[in-house]
């Protein structure tokens, strides 16, 4: 039955539509296609990677609950996915998070355990699922997160040509697995990294940032370095911006969205594809919705 259920689910996820849209940068024009995920059935790009986890665990019907450490996204996709499947979820996740995802969990009749940071999360999580034998998503190293973003890069490969792929690291599910595909294909890919915390960078975090979703504190063991030709430092200040100027054009992105699409106008090529991972809607209580803007971002000329 719950297998059924996931099958259905699959026609709800993926498949989202590809917006373009053009730039003038210090003089060069570019074109930039942005995948918009949230078209996805909870509203964020996560729902590709839970399906995929869900769908792939071996005593899925047999599962009772399911537990995961989750800056956000994820929980709220486990969520939803669980209420549907009938199935228990519990989720640990940092309390410095926006409330807006505290509710949503919450709305979805998940159990939400707010910790100090992650490292408090992982140890929790840890024990919770040895004690109530359910099933521990681990969504950082679950090979199932980025088989799953494969269908992202096959899907960018059909709707556009561009020459480069722009993607931040949470998990790495989504570099990972589109990337790969992306890269195959000729593809130059960019990770981008939080420019406050740096974890890509110099391989340890040096400070909490405001990106969230994105450079958790680990670097995942899903995180290919081979497969990355380039890493994007982008500020809190600066990813806040450019989310607000697209937001204001009618283009609902949130925080990480703004830091990918900002990655995509710094690189070097001129055809760039990018993922919004989710809208803004979990960004009202955040500094999205404080005006601001930044001298690099006003420089953007967006031509929609």
């Amino acid at each position: 039955m719950i297998k059924e259920k996931i099958e259905y689910l699959s026609h709800f996820i993926g498949n989202t539509p590809l917006l373009k849209i053009s730039i003038k940068y210090a003089g060069v024009l570019k074109d930039i296609y942005v995948k918009c995920e949230w078209y996805n059935f909870s509203g964020s790009i996560k729902d590709r990677a839970s399906l995929g986890m869900l769908k792939n665990y071996p005593q899925i019907e047999s599962c009772k609950e399911i537990c995961e450490v989750t800056s956000g996204n994820m929980g709220i996709s486990l969520s939803v996915l669980g209420a549907y499947l009938g199935l228990k979820v519990t989720i640990f996740m940092p309390k410095g998070m926006s409330e807006e995802r505290k509710k949503l969990i919450s709305l979805y009749g998940a159990t939400l355990i707010l910790c100090d940071d992650f490292a408090d999360c992982f140890e929790k999580a840890e024990k919770y699922a040895s004690e109530h034998d359910a099933f521990y998503c681990r969504q950082f190293e679950n090979e199932n997160n980025s088989l799953a973003q494969k269908a992202l890069g096959y899907e960018i490969l059909k709707d556009c040509s561009a020459k480069c792929f722009v993607s931040g690291v949470g998990t790495s599910g989504t570099l990972s697995g589109a990337g790969s595909i992306l890269k195959e294909n000729g593809y130059k890919i960019v990770a981008i990294d939080p420019a406050a915390s740096s974890l890509l960078t110099l391989g340890y975090s040096n400070g909490q940032h405001k990106i969230q979703g994105l450079s958790d504190g680990i670097i995942p063991k899903l995180y290919d370095r081979n497969l990355v030709d380039q890493i994007i430092p982008i500020t809190d200040e600066d990813a806040i911006a450019m989310a607000q100027k697209l937001n204001a054009l009618g283009i609902p992105c949130g925080i990480s969205g703004g830091a990918n699409f900002l990655g995509a106008v710094l690189c070097d090529e001129k055809t760039i594809a990018t993922v919004f991972p989710d809208d803004n809607k979990k960004y009202l209580s955040t500094d999205l919705s404080k005006k601001s803007s930044t001298n690099l971002v006003d420089q953007i000329e967006i031509l929609i």
